[in-house]
């Protein structure tokens, strides 16, 4: 069933990742010999399939979000990584369920293959920092805020295509776990409350802008 929901939730967002791609500005190859050095910034939004426990024997669902980024091309296949987005989705079994935030700041860095060519595949690995937050009620209905941090590990897989010089869009493939294991309630901190797994399997479609070449 978890499988089927990615599949599903991914299709919604792969599908608009290609058509994107593919209706990109074919500039002739010959116009174009972009560099990845210096510093670029970047805007995305993030879709696909989440899936954090916060009741026992959930699944995964659709996850929605959007963020920026800012990296430095160190050389033509390196460069370093500094990602933070807001993603929104939704935990629940049976008739509960509970709406949840996970903001998550990525550092990392970028392997980029073809260096000079307009289409740079790469591949990303890090470190995810994350905050959960969410509204839960006890057995007597009261609500209570909790929220909680971690660390985990991240990487992705995608495709950066230049339209201009200073200009690329790009859609990557992403992957990111961790276990929330310190909790705050009502912005105290909580002992008793148990170790929590979450993990995202996603899609993530962005423009980035070159300032220096």
């Amino acid at each position: 069933m978890l499988y089927s929901v990615r599949r599903a939730a991914l299709s919604r967002v792969a599908l608009p990742l290609a058509a994107l791609l593919i209706a990109a500005p074919l500039l002739p190859a010959q116009s174009l010999s972009p560099s990845t050095l210096g510093i670029s910034a970047q805007v995305h939004g993030v879709g696909g399939t989440m899936n954090t426990a916060i009741y026992t024997g959930v699944g995964g669902n659709a996850a929605f979000g959007f963020g920026g980024e800012i990296a430095y091309g160190a050389s033509p296949r390196l460069s370093l990584v500094g990602r933070l987005a807001r993603i929104t989705s939704t935990s629940g079994v049976a008739t509960k369920s509970t709406d949840y935030t996970m903001v998550q700041g990525d550092l990392g860095l970028r392997w980029m293959s073809m260096p000079g060519a307009r289409v740079r595949p790469f591949a990303e690995a890090g470190l995810a920092l994350r905050r959960l937050a969410f509204e839960y009620a006890n057995a007597q209905g009261v609500l209570s805020d909790y929220s909680a941090f971690n660390g985990g590990a991240t990487a992705s897989v995608g495709v950066m295509i230049f339209q201009t010089e200073t200009m690329s869009v790009e859609g990557a493939g992403s992957y990111t776990s961790g276990n929330f294991s310190t909790w705050k309630v009502n912005g105290e901190p909580a002992a008793g409350v148990a170790q929590m797994p979450s993990e995202m399997l996603g899609v993530r479609i962005g423009v980035r802008y070159w300032f220096s070449k």
